[in-house]
């Protein structure tokens, strides 16, 4: 049956499930429910001005933009029997590649894969809550509290498909002498394991995600790989420090490793979507947006083969669209706003650059 859909404002589309977003919805926002939004964006995700005005303009919406649908052309078109194909997002920090993110979140969601969703890895490397030895890998670093954390964001996204999928281990871990995971326990164990026992949480996460692969090659589920700022892996420093003082490297965490496993293309019946971000490395690494300096010659090597996908500034149709929501939803009051005159200054000011958009019009 062919899809049909009504429109209801001519920067409004009514087709909600982004499995179904095409070249026919591009410039058009689509609305997220509070249900889903609970769902996969309280753990992160979307980023702090993006969340604040959603919460202020009492609704989330998200721009269909030709990034975003160029990605979901390319996942409805997979062929999950394949080695998983790597796609990495790249543009201007500010032009919209963690909304392209959240966009794909929901395709995944939708589309009954389990998510395995990192909102922004420098939090990991920039401002940790606090890095600890590793108990069972020497010379490495754990990441107790985000673990804990991340588990719990794992646990809200999948909950629900968890349960129906029914997934075990495969192996039996040891976390000490009295307490320990046997094979064929469910994978809840594991997760419910490192968000009440924080000591052994990032090797929770590493077991779970190890997991998660041997369930997806033996096609017991399928898994979306969604990373954002994954550069931040391959920093040459970060804030951790050693009792001498010496810097961590994050290719030193055991989180690094567990989620650059991940996203080798060793295994099947998934797919990896990464964004890079000048933002995610320290202020003399942000020459250049483009994925090969910003990934350095490791992360460069670590992704290849890998799809590259630009997020540009709005074209002239995604600058008249935002500014048409904007109006909509009172954010933009200024009677300038709905001449030619008034956008074609708004248009020139901000460089048509999305997050510069956001920022100019707010009444503040």
């Amino acid at each position: 049956m062919p899809i049909t859909e009504t429109i209801t404002d001519t920067f409004r589309t009514n087709e909600f499930d982004p499995i179904n977003h095409r070249k026919d919805h591009d410039g058009r926002f689509y609305s997220i429910s509070q249900s889903v939004k609970k769902q996969l964006f309280t753990g992160g995700g979307l980023p702090k001005e993006y969340k604040e005005l959603s919460e202020t303009l009492n609704g989330l919406s998200i721009m269909v933009r030709k990034p975003a649908i160029e990605l979901i052309t390319y996942l409805n078109k997979t062929n999950f029997d394949a080695p998983v194909t790597r796609y990495v997002l790249y543009g201007k920090t500010g032009s919209g590649k963690s909304i392209s993110l959240a966009h794909i979140l929901h395709y995944g969601s939708n589309a009954g894969m389990v998510l395995v969703h990192v909102p922004w890895v420098p939090n990991w490397v920039r401002f940790p809550k606090g890095c600890t030895p590793s108990v069972i890998h020497p010379n490495m670093y754990d990441h107790p509290i985000e673990s804990v954390e991340w588990l719990r964001h794992f646990s809200t996204q999948n909950g629900l498909l968890m349960q129906k999928l029914e997934l075990k281990t495969t192996e039996t871990y040891t976390w000490s002498k009295r307490e320990m995971t046997a094979a064929g326990s469910p994978l809840s164990e594991l997760i419910d394991l490192g968000m009440n026992r924080a000591k052994y949480a990032t090797d929770c996460v590493a077991a779970l995600l190890g997991e998660l692969k041997k369930a997806a090659v033996s096609k017991r589920c399928r898994v979306l790989v969604v990373i954002d700022g994954f550069n931040a892996f391959f920093s040459p420093k970060s804030k951790v420090q050693r009792e001498d003082k010496s810097i961590v490297l994050p290719t030193e965490f055991v989180l690094t490793d567990a989620f650059l496993s991940l996203t080798r293309n060793d295994w099947t019946n998934g797919a990896i979507v990464v964004s890079v971000d000048a933002s995610a490395l320290p202020l003399e690494l942000r020459e250049s947006p483009l994925p090969r300096y910003q990934l350095g010659k490791q992360g460069f090597e670590h992704l290849d083969p890998f799809i590259p996908i630009e997020v540009p500034n709005y074209s002239e149709k995604e600058f008249h669209s935002q500014i048409d929501y904007y109006i909509e939803r009172n954010w933009l009051q200024q009677p300038k706003a709905r001449t030619d005159r008034g956008r074609a200054e708004l248009s020139f000011t901000s460089g048509n650059h999305p997050l510069s958009l956001m920022k100019l019009v707010a009444p503040y």
